[in-house]
């Protein structure tokens, strides 16, 4: 069966755990956990995968299109305002209907944080059915190992 007027993306992110950053942001919720992720931007891994699945759907190639990691304005830049940014070049033309994420991430322990994130994203994905999981590496170097934190999401868009 077809179902014309649905588009669906997928997104991709990895990020290199630091101690440089102290500040670990996942879909614009910040954990104090003594660490944060190696990135041009805030490296909110869950945020550009959401974002780059919203731009496949699309047809909007991804992220890296619009904030090139050598350009100024992609230095330090909150990825709550890339996620913006791209959600704007979507409007009047797509209506974002849900988001499917999985976080990979063999420290910290996100169980506890899973509703503070899932509350988090939906003030900057407004009224979207949003579906976090989280998983551990099973200390496996699966997904660039254990000093890594990754993320899948798939993003469904419906035409206006």
């Amino acid at each position: 069966m077809v179902m014309s007027g649905f588009r669906v993306g997928l997104g991709f992110d990895l990020h290199k755990i630091t101690k440089r950053k102290k500040i670990l942001v996942l879909g614009g919720y910040k954990i104090n956990c003594g660490f944060g992720l190696e990135a041009v931007s805030d490296g909110d891994v869950l945020l550009h995968a959401v974002t780059d699945a919203i731009c496949g759907a699309a047809g909007l190639g991804d992220i890296g299109d619009y904030f090139r990691p050598e350009a100024k304005k992609s230095k330090n830049i909150n990825s709550k305002k890339i996620a913006a940014y791209v959600l704007n070049k979507i409007s009047g033309k797509y209506r974002l209907v849900n988001i499917d994420i999985t976080l990979v991430a063999e420290r910290p322990k996100l169980f506890a944080h899973k509703k503070s994130i899932v509350s988090a994203l939906g003030r900057v994905f407004k009224e979207v059915d949003i579906n976090l999981k989280v998983k551990s590496k099973e200390q496996t170097q699966a997904l660039g190992g254990v000093d890594t934190i990754s993320c899948l999401a798939v993003a469904l868009l419906s035409k206006r």
